[in-house]
């Protein structure tokens, strides 16, 4: 059997509301003209997903994993050992990738082979029902939805995004694997964010390189959940833990997120537009004091 060239790579965990649709969405992508492969693992799923990722297996080059685990970075490295294209692609259970999806990400099998770490663009697709005010104030769509729309061009390893990256197989050959740690884990609701940032900058200190690609794109599905006031409060305060972990981990000194007067104020206020980034941005400090005080760093 021929190598694939590219490996979609994903975990997914009780993701029945969503992981259809992307795989659906793959079924639609354009032959990029070199052989290709999807993996998912599957990480301790309770709901219908694994009924629904067996439904692609006839219809998909697609190998499903399991990984008891819990942790979204605990299955991405069970994928990791499975994936053999020159170039793995990861996202996420939520995406919907454009149909050049794949041709586009082709382009670099050869081109700026001297970058190993390489992002894609991702853009915010919003169910119905999204307050006015959030779909147009697009300040907090990179921190709440994973907004990632850049120049083309060499970036910081940070500045590429989960939902849509690609690395040289190279990378995993010499032993990189994400840490198990940090980033999603459904049996942790408090876990700490930045997975994707904690590997692409661990890497980049070894000496790679990094590239944003236009071509490459997909769009984020976002459910109603996830622009709730709890779901603003969370994520702002996980952020917050993995940004303490990142630098306790990278032995750097981070002045810690500010909490301005306007926004505690702002927190006390009914309107939503100004009431839920003031609470991001406060439990986002609660955080980065909850993981230096949990380190014996504060």
């Amino acid at each position: 059997m021929t190598a694939p060239a590219i490996t979609v790579l994903f975990a997914t965990s009780n993701g029945e509301a969503v992981v259809g649709k992307t795989l659906e969405a793959f079924r639609s992508v354009l032959d990029p003209g070199v052989p290709w492969d999807i993996v998912v693992v599957d990480n301790g799923s309770t709901d219908a997903t694994p009924r629904i990722i067996g439904d692609y297996l006839g219809a998909l080059p697609l190998t499903v994993l399991h990984c008891a685990k819990p942790g979204k970075n605990a299955a991405l490295n069970i994928g990791i050992n499975s994936c053999r294209g020159g170039l793995l692609v990861i996202v996420d259970d939520d995406v919907l990738p454009d149909q050049d999806f794949l041709q586009a990400w082709s382009r670099y099998l050869l081109a700026q082979k001297e970058h190993a770490l390489l992002g894609g663009r991702i853009i915010p697709r919003f169910a119905e029902g999204v307050p006015a005010w959030l779909e147009a104030d697009t300040r907090h769509h990179a921190l709440m939805f994973s907004l990632r729309d850049l120049p083309e061009g060499e970036v910081e390893a940070g500045d590429i995004y989960g939902c849509n990256m690609a690395v040289r197989r190279a990378i995993f050959d010499c032993g990189f694997r994400f840490d198990e740690d940090i980033g999603p884990n459904r049996a942790n609701p408090t876990y700490r964010m930045g997975s994707e940032v904690e590997f692409l900058r661990r890497v980049a200190r070894s000496g790679e390189k990094s590239w944003f690609a236009r071509g490459p794109k997909v769009d984020h599905m976002v459910r109603p959940s996830q622009w709730s006031e709890d779901a603003w409060a969370n994520r702002g305060y996980r952020c917050g833990l993995g940004r303490a972990y990142l630098m306790i981990r990278e032995q750097r000194t981070m002045a810690p997120p500010p909490v301005t007067l306007r926004q505690k104020v702002a927190v006390r206020l009914p309107f939503d537009s100004v009431r839920l980034p003031a609470l991001s941005a406060i439990r986002l400090r609660q955080g980065f004091d909850d993981e230096l005080r949990a380190a014996g760093r504060k």
